[in-house]
C-alpha cells in the first residue's frame, strides 16, 4: 500500500511538471509572437514587462529574462526622448544580470554589449569610447564561449559601421563583419524553439547598406 501511495505521489508531481512546463512554454510563444509584432516603445514596454511577469513565476528559468532585456533595448533603442534611454537600459541590465545568475550564455552577453550601444546613441561624442570598449569587451567574451554565434557578428558590424574611418571603423571593414555574420547565419539553428533566432534580416541589410 506504501509503494502504491508513493508511485501515485510521484504520478501527481508528474502531471504538475507537465502543466507547469506546458503553461510556461504557450506564455513564453504568446509574447515571443507579440514581441515580433511590436513596432512602438510603447509595444516593446508592454512585451517586456510581460517577459518579466514569466520570470517572477518561472525562477529558473532565464530566457524570460533574456526577452524582457531584448524588448526593453528595443524600447530604448526607439525612443525619441534620450533622457530617458538610460533608465529604461538600467530594466534591460538589471534582466540580464538576473539571468545570468542561471545561464552564461554568449547570448546573455550579446545583449550586454548591445546594451552600451544603446547608451552611446544617447550621446556619441562623449560615450562612444568608454561604452565602445565595454561592448567590444563583451562581444569578445562571448566569442570565447561560441566563436560561430552570427549574433556576435552583427552586433560587431554595427559597431564598426557607426565608427569613423580615423578611429578603426567605416563601411568597408564593416562589410566584412556583416558578411562573416550571413555566413554564419546559414548554417546556424537554435537547440530550441524558444532560443534567440533574430538578426539575420539585420544583418543583410547592413551587408547591402555596406554596399552603397
Amino acid at each position: 500500500m506504501k509503494s502504491l501511495f508513493i508511485s501515485f505521489s510521484l504520478m501527481l508531481i508528474g502531471f504538475a511538471s507537465f502543466a507547469q512546463s506546458e503553461q510556461y512554454t504557450n506564455a513564453m510563444k504568446g509574447f515571443m509572437s507579440k514581441m515580433g509584432s511590436a513596432t512602438s516603445p510603447d509595444a516593446y514596454q508592454v512585451v517586456g514587462n510581460g517577459f518579466e511577469r514569466i520570470a517572477s513565476a518561472e525562477k529558473g528559468e532565464w530566457l524570460p529574462r533574456y526577452y524582457a532585456a531584448f524588448s526593453y533595448i528595443m524600447q530604448g533603442m526607439m525612443t525619441e526622448d534620450k533622457s530617458k534611454v538610460d533608465g529604461i537600459i538600467d530594466m534591460a541590465e538589471k534582466n540580464i544580470a538576473d539571468a545570468q545568475v542561471i545561464s552564461q550564455s554568449e547570448e546573455l552577453l550579446c545583449l550586454a554589449a548591445w546594451c552600451k550601444s544603446a547608451r552611446i546613441g544617447v550621446d556619441p561624442m562623449s560615450r562612444g569610447m568608454k561604452y565602445g570598449t565595454e561592448a567590444a569587451q563583451l562581444l569578445e567574451a562571448a566569442k570565447k564561449i561560441n566563436p560561430n554565434n552570427p549574433r556576435i557578428y552583427f552586433l560587431q558590424g554595427q559597431s564598426a559601421f557607426y565608427t569613423p574611418e580615423a578611429f578603426g571603423g567605416g563601411k568597408a571593414k564593416a562589410k566584412e563583419i556583416f558578411q562573416k555574420s550571413v555566413e554564419l547565419f546559414e548554417t546556424f539553428k537554435p537547440t530550441s524553439e524558444m532560443m534567440p533566432n533574430w538578426g539575420v534580416e539585420q544583418a543583410k541589410k547592413m551587408l547591402e547598406e555596406c554596399s552603397k
